[in-house]
């Protein structure tokens, strides 16, 4: 083993002729020894973890929903594409980050890199959040899962809340146990899960075709379906259909938070990320023409899903109220497992920076089974706390919207950070730089994002801003968390990343940065 003095050595000869001398320094280190997660993902299976996250259940609700909001079907297509185009701004910003700073943990390394003062501030408002955004998400795919189980097995008129929640608690706990007994497993299924829902977006794809060609009978005036007449001309209902577009490409970063297990992640990351949001912009947008191909004006009518209607009118009842349910709830466990899967490394990576109570524990990999158990079970008393706890209906509604606000805080940071370093670190090497104009663009979304959400809505339960005012508080509750964690107990000074710096920082330039030695300038930086 590398002795710490080498390893100190090794660091002091080479910085002068290293630009990442001074991203190595303030970024956290590579774990060491049997701690160290092996690198096991490659760039397509890499892509299957952002479209596991990324394909759920908004383009089998969503098309519908922003069709009636935006009136015509040619500016619904145009609406899916916009959503794909911040998206992809959001993507390269990503890439230009994780390249730039290629360690597991997405938003958590980045602000502690970018924001440093006061120390560890961003970085520990981000991840108590976290906690609560990833295991009410799992949570609520989980509850997904369960009504389409229920659906296909006991019928349409069947409703029962408890049976949805113990369907939940079994999905959470397939997850955790496959996360901490089988990387190789949990992978495994993302992948076969990611499979079938590519396989009902091509079905429904293919179906359309075959209506769009006359091989199926099919009674819509195609011309008109796709035009823009009935167009709306007021700016309101198009900040809303962004927004459900938003929701259903959210999830494009998620390969982001493990790139300690990604083979050559800085060729990797990028490729990953630009294959899955790609091809999953290209279903979407097939997807609703084909929709409206077969539904034409009545897809704005549709009941249920749109995906349902559209199996019912084109393949017949009983395949739309069998298997179609079948395949949409294992789409929805699909993504609640991309969302477990990554949260077990953002406690992982939190923890050994000594951001979280009991760092030591949670930042623990178990040698055996070579997984964060620890992470991983404390993920699933919080998905079991938010699935038994929360009565269902509004308060389920209103923390779901109270942990949903602060992403967009997080993103506009994100974006920020961008700018910043530009000025600020102007000659580190940037292996992916994003277009100025997407990460401006990103940047301006997530502002909108911020201000729509307090246009007034009709709410019977409570007023429509008191969830995002409440998660505005929560921030300065973390705030005074942060002070007694990180200020008074400095549990940072005592982590596992403090212990091993020196070694892991000299494995992260070895490993990581090996083949990126010679100083360039941004402007030899290749595009995403």
């Amino acid at each position: 083993m590398v002795s710490i003095d080498e390893d100190r050595q090794f660091l002091l000869e080479e910085s002068e002729e290293h630009v990442h001398a001074q991203q190595i320094d303030h970024l956290e280190p590579l774990a060491v020894g049997d701690q160290r997660l092996q690198r096991k993902i490659g760039w397509l299976s890499g892509a299957m973890v952002n479209m596991s996250y990324i394909i759920g259940a908004g383009i089998f609700v969503g098309p519908s929903l922003t069709l009636q909001l935006v009136g015509s079907g040619g500016m619904n297509i145009i609406a899916w594409i916009i959503g794909a185009f911040v998206a992809m701004t959001g993507t390269w910003t990503f890439a230009e980050l994780g390249t730039m700073l290629p360690r597991s943990g997405g938003e958590v390394g980045y602000l502690e890199y970018c924001y440093r003062k006061p120390k560890y501030l961003l970085a520990y408002m981000f991840t108590m959040w976290s906690l609560m955004n990833r295991s009410s998400g799992v949570a609520a795919q989980g509850m997904i899962f369960g009504s389409y189980m229920n659906y296909a097995i006991f019928g349409e008129d069947f409703k029962s809340d408890w049976i949805e929640r113990m369907w939940t608690l079994l999905c959470a706990t397939i997850l955790t146990a496959l996360n901490i007994l089988s990387i190789k497993g949990s992978m495994r299924l993302m992948g076969v899960l990611t499979v079938v829902k590519l396989s009902v977006l091509g079905l429904i794809i293919f179906v359309g075709i075959l209506a769009l060609i006359g091989a199926i009978p099919n009674d819509i005036d195609v011309k008109e379906a796709l035009s823009f007449k009935g167009t709306s001309d007021s700016i309101g209902p198009y900040a809303s259909a962004l927004y459900y577009v938003m929701n259903a490409y959210s999830g494009w970063h998620n390969l982001n938070y493990l790139l300690d297990e990604v083979k050559d992640p800085i060729k990797n990351l990028p490729k990953a990320s630009g294959v899955a949001l790609g091809s999953t912009a290209f279903l979407y947008i097939m997807t609703n023409i084909a929709y409206l191909t077969v539904l034409g004006e009545s897809m704005k009518d549709t009941k249920l899903t749109v995906a349902a209607a559209f199996f019912t009118k084109s393949l017949g009842k009983n395949f739309a109220t069998t298997i179609l349910p079948l395949l949409i709830g294992m789409g929805a466990f699909g993504c609640g497992a991309a969302i477990n899967f990554s949260s077990g490394r953002i406690i992982l990576e939190t923890a050994r920076a000594g951001l979280l109570p009991f760092g030591r524990t949670l930042g623990h990999v178990n040698p055996k089974v070579q997984s964060p158990v620890n992470a991983y079970l404390l993920q699933y008393f919080l998905t079991i706390l938010f699935t038994v706890a929360l009565p269902p209906g509004a308060v389920y509604q209103f923390i779901v919207a109270f942990v949903a606000y602060p992403v967009y805080v997080f993103y506009m940071l994100i974006a920020l950070s961008v700018i910043i370093l530009r000025k600020r670190e102007p000659h580190n090497k940037r292996p992916i730089r994003a277009p100025i104009v997407c990460v401006w663009i990103f940047l301006a979304f997530t502002v909108y994002a911020l201000i729509f959400v307090f246009i007034p809505v009709d709410n019977p339960y409570y007023p429509y801003w008191v969830p995002y005012v409440t998660a505005i508080a929560s921030m300065l509750i973390y705030a005074i968390l942060w002070y007694y964690q990180i200020v008074v107990r400095d549990t940072p000074s005592k982590s596992y990343n403090e212990e091993i710096r020196q070694q892991g920082q000299a494995a992260l330039e070895r490993e990581v940065f090996g083949e990126y030695t010679r100083v360039s300038t941004d402007s030899e930086a290749p595009h995403l």
